[in-house]
């Protein structure tokens, strides 16, 4: 069931220079989340709402981690405890939460964060993870996925305190290793991030579901500004909508553009 309106902070934390958590009340009627979905958060003095996707899921509390990218993720950064902020959800399609002995877990910048709330869904059930975490700058947020996976692989363009390069690189030595049987992998990340990630996932021939977070408009499929093409058919696409058929799209359906 989908809500809207105010719900009131719980909390609000800064984890890095531009990157900060709040923590919301979960209405009591709004009925199930999934990783994965998101809610469109109202910025006052803006005329389009702001896309968030969930970055942990509690019983009565919804978390999200948000980068200051724009005029409104900064309005948003100046939440305070027990203020109230208008919000439309869940929308979307999230992940598909299979039931797998396996997973690979890939983030790559703030796409680390639906993939903490998915890496904390699972962990409910009795599923080894293994993580991949990229970054450009410093990275945040790893304790929170070392608290859930049984192993955290970071890297960083620029950061020597870390692993340097693209996740690229240590997804390729995973799914080569014959000792990983990976059943599934999730990412979320930059579009270029996840073209490349489609790409290994089919030379290797495991399974990948990506979620596409892209520029939002409305949010609920109406206006078309979200789109990206999904195979139809056997040579045919269609442009399917991230906010509405999305945002995950397993990885043999989409085709990235050249």
């Amino acid at each position: 069931m989908k809500f809207q309106g105010l719900v009131k902070v719980i909390q609000k934390k800064f984890v890095s220079d531009d990157v900060f958590k709040i923590v919301i009340e979960k209405p009591e009627h709004m009925g199930e989340v999934r990783p994965g979905q998101f809610f469109n958060f109202n910025v006052e003095r803006m005329l389009l709402r702001r896309p968030i996707s969930v970055s942990a899921i509690g019983e009565e509390t919804l978390e999200f981690t948000i980068k200051i990218l724009g005029k409104g993720t900064k309005e948003l950064s100046l939440l305070k405890t027990l203020d109230e902020v208008d919000i439309m959800g869940p929308l979307g399609n999230g992940f598909d939460t299979l039931n797998h002995k396996k997973v690979l877990l890939v983030g790559g910048g703030i796409g680390v964060a639906p993939i903490k709330g998915l890496g904390e869904f699972l962990s409910k059930d009795s599923i080894e993870m293994k993580t991949l975490l990229g970054f450009r700058d410093t990275p945040y947020m790893i304790d929170d996925f070392k608290a859930f996976s049984n192993e955290v692989i970071t890297v960083s363009e620029n950061d020597k305190d870390y692993r340097l390069g693209y996740i690229t690189v240590p997804l390729e030595e995973v799914l080569a290793d014959p000792k990983e049987k990976i059943d599934m992998i999730y990412a979320c990340g930059p579009l270029v991030m996840l073209k490349s990630v489609q790409k290994i996932c089919a030379q290797f021939n495991t399974p990948v579901q990506l979620l596409m977070e892209e520029k939002m408009a409305c949010g609920i499929g109406a206006c078309l500004v979200c789109t990206c093409k999904t195979k139809e058919g056997d040579f045919g696409f269609k442009h399917s909508r991230m906010c509405l058929e999305g945002p995950m799209f397993y990885g043999d359906e989409v085709i990235f553009d050249e």
